[in-house]
């Protein structure tokens, strides 16, 4: 998860249609891509097919998408292919490079200066398209609580570097722009809760990615346990209390087809 001030109206719907990817009036990316389009992220794997983009014509093509703002200040589309061969960014070297790309290491922080300003950043190794990513940890999203358990300072200090992060019931979990959802646990679900526009909101993510041990990926199990229903019981408490609200504000109408369910509280499915 990452810092983006962007919503449904914001999405480059011409960049998205000449890919296929808007028919109809609706965008027909899966709901869990056009999140991680607004949360900073990069999608899932997208297939493209008979694409005529910029002059080239792609028969079929799997890529990943992600958000850009250009000089105006819009969103405009960024395309990740599948590469054939990673470029090694200048900021590690070729050893730390096997480690991440091996899976010895999930991330390394790397700090550079930029601008007279000292930044962290975390460098992951992308293995569906084969590239180095390098995130500026400051726009990282740190939850407040992970089904429903709050995170200590020092929890949310190690989870903005990348850390893996351990709760009290064994949920552990971990920071990685890899994913569309901007986290990997030992578990399939978690009910995430982050602040948004100076209120808490409940995010049910599911389908997560494993986390990265020095041997591969990490077993995960499909554990729901009572944090996570409890977390799930506030979540829906909160969406019930604000589409109450809602209803009784009626002289507020949004007449905007993209920006159903993709309002700033409630459960993200």
């Amino acid at each position: 998860m990452q810092t983006a001030n962007l919503n449904v109206r914001d999405l480059p719907v011409e960049d998205l249609r000449e890919l296929g990817l808007f028919r109809e009036g609706e965008i027909t990316l899966p709901k869990k891509d056009i999140d991680a389009l607004l949360s900073g992220m990069r999608t899932g794997l997208v297939r493209l097919n008979d694409i005529n983009h910029n002059g080239l014509e792609i028969k079929e093509m799997s890529v990943k998408l992600s958000l850009t703002k250009n000089a105006q200040g819009k969103a405009e589309l960024l395309i990740h292919p599948v590469y054939k061969q990673s470029n090694l960014p200048s900021i590690i070297s070729r050893q730390e490079g096997d480690d991440l790309l091996t899976g010895l290491k999930a991330n390394l922080i790397k700090e550079t200066i930029e601008n007279g300003q000292q930044k962290k950043l975390l460098v992951e190794y992308d293995w569906d398209t084969r590239e180095f990513i390098v995130t500026d940890t400051s726009r990282l999203r740190v939850p407040e609580m992970i089904n429903g358990m709050p995170l200590t300072p020092y929890q949310k200090e190690r989870f903005g570097s990348g850390r893996q992060i351990e709760m009290p019931d064994g949920t552990t979990f971990q920071a990685s722009s890899t994913t569309p959802d901007g986290i990997r646990s030992n578990r399939l679900a978690l009910v995430v809760s982050l602040l948004m526009d100076g209120g808490l909101s409940y995010l049910l993510l599911t389908g997560l990615k494993a986390m990265v041990g020095d041997r591969g990926l990490l077993p995960q199990k499909d554990e729901r346990n009572e944090n996570y229903h409890k977390a799930l019981q506030a979540a829906a408490a909160q969406k019930s209390t604000v589409k109450d609200a809602e209803e009784k504000n009626s002289s507020i109408s949004n007449n905007n087809d993209y920006s159903r369910g993709y309002g700033r509280s409630g459960v993200s499915r």
